[in-house]
């Protein structure tokens, strides 16, 4: 955790001209959990906030382009990365071998995630801007593995963390905000306004906030609060298809997810048809990835009502009188938990309760503020989820980390031999078509033992005052404060 002494330098070298402008707010549902990346999701949410990037990065149309890296090839049984010459932190400092070498190393020794498709890792330093990777595991589509938050760039100076992006940190309260300004060192000159960032959780104050001129830029409103919000002057909501996709993972070591009947019964009574119309706006999963990437199925998950209630019969939970099951005396009965970072969720709870109470479930519902920690710890039955399926362009980085049987977030705590000896195949596929083939077929054994259930495509709806009114949000949540971002003032 930052120390307090941290926070009051940080806001004593604030750059005053900077600060005397007026800030552009951005309201929203997450903040960072640290200002060290190498901690859980952090990397990802400063990568958001405008402070970190990664050596490749994903443009608007998915695809994988260099960043801080002007290139990487593959040089024997490792991979030589030339970087940019012109790159510096917010301190002023340049991006150099060292440095990177420094960054990675650091984020492969503290965090699994960044582990998690390139194992343990060598970094020698060949010049002033290159170096040679060596990876324990081995890499086919190493690009995407350096667009992927876990292993972004940064400095570390004391306690003090420096990154390369448009905006460095001027305040941070863990939970609350964080006051950013102009990066002064940022290779692409322009003028940037300053930039607050508040953690908004509740989403009806998020749409008053926008209302009242209190926030700018409002990201992932709830849809109840869009016809209101459109009849008010001066506010625009754009709405934009995303990356992402919608889930819920099943607890397999709790009954009564540990019969893959069951959790393939709950995969077929799913009526996605209806969630994406309770939400007003997205598309029905073909599985874990959006039918816009390649590599996604190709056909709509299913929903058999009938056959799910014939598996529920075989796996011996006998409907009652009034429909209820049980097995030995016990209800068939669970809790479905959703957070409020993801508003949607919160609206299709209710949706998605009555559909597995019509084949015989008992479902209650919670409401989680701190979802991760939650999984993470297996205190869930099933949980609503949501991610980008593919943050560095290729679909394996999300089956390594969700349901590798050592997965750093194996939710559902899936263990199969079938699935990680895919995953290992897919690690020396690099054929576009092949690696397609091979995604999907990864994908079908994952099916078969349902350890989660896709949902759903999302929308997402971002509301701007007449500030931003030019704001074009990208189709994720990665790169919501970014270094075209400016202010009518």
């Amino acid at each position: 955790m930052i120390r307090l002494l941290f926070l009051a330098f940080l806001s004593f070298v604030a750059v005053a001209p900077a600060l005397a402008q007026r800030p552009v707010v951005v309201g929203q549902t997450f903040l960072a959990e640290s200002l060290d990346p190498a901690q859980g999701n952090a990397g990802w949410a400063l990568q958001s906030h405008g402070l970190a990037e990664t050596l490749f990065t994903v443009d608007r149309e998915g695809r994988i382009v260099p960043n801080l890296a002007r290139n990487v090839v593959r040089d024997g049984e490792a991979w030589r990365i030339e970087l940019r010459d012109d790159v510096r932190f917010g301190d002023g400092s340049p991006l150099d071998a060292s440095a990177l070498r420094d960054a990675f190393l650091r984020s492969t020794a503290e965090s699994a995630r960044a582990r998690a498709q390139t194992g343990r890792i060598e970094v020698e330093i060949l010049g002033p801007h290159a170096v040679r990777l060596r990876t324990e595991q081995k890499l086919a589509a190493v690009e995407s593995v350096l667009a992927e938050f876990p292993l972004v760039v940064y400095r570390v100076d004391g306690e003090r963390f420096h990154f390369t992006g448009p905006y460095r940190a001027v305040e941070y309260r863990r939970g609350e905000m964080l006051r950013l300004e102009p990066n002064p060192h940022y290779r692409v000159p322009a003028v940037r306004p300053p930039v607050v960032v508040r953690r908004v959780a509740d989403t009806q104050t998020l749409a008053l906030g926008l209302e009242s001129g209190e926030i700018d830029i409002a990201f992932n409103l709830a849809v109840e609060t869009l016809p209101r919000l459109a009849r008010r002057a001066g506010l625009t909501v754009k709405s934009t298809p995303v990356a992402y996709q919608y889930m819920a993972f099943l607890n397999m070591a709790r009954a009564p997810f540990d019969d893959v009947r069951v959790r393939r019964a709950v995969d077929l009574a799913v009526d996605r048809a209806q969630l994406v119309e309770a939400v007003r706006g997205g598309e029905v999963a073909t599985g874990m990835y959006p039918r816009f990437f390649p590599f996604a199925s190709p056909d709509r998950r299913p929903t058999d009502p009938a056959e799910a209630a014939r598996l529920l019969d075989a796996a011996g939970w006998i409907a009652g009188a009034n429909g209820q099951r049980f097995k030995d005396g016990r209800p068939l009965e669970f809790v479905l938990t959703a957070y409020p970072q993801r508003p949607d969720f919160v609206t299709l709870a209710p949706v998605l309760r009555a559909q597995l109470e019509r084949i015989g479930f008992r479902v209650r519902l919670e409401t989680s503020e701190a979802i991760t920690p939650q999984l993470q710890a297996k205190r869930f039955d099933m949980a609503f989820w949501a991610m980008h399926a593919a943050p560095g362009g290729d679909g394996a980085y999300v089956l390594e980390q969700y349901l590798r049987s050592q997965g750093p977030t194996n939710f559902a705590g899936l263990a199969d031999p079938q699935i990680d000896a895919a995953l290992d195949r897919l690690r020396t596929t690099d054929a576009p078509v092949a690696r397609i083939a091979a995604l999907r077929a990864t994908e079908a054994l994952v099916f078969a033992q349902a350890p989660v259930v896709y949902l759903m495509t999302p929308v997402w709806h971002v509301g701007l005052s007449a500030r931003v009114a030019d704001y074009v949000p990208y189709p994720s949540d990665y790169y919501i404060v970014r270094a075209d971002l400016r202010a009518r003032d």
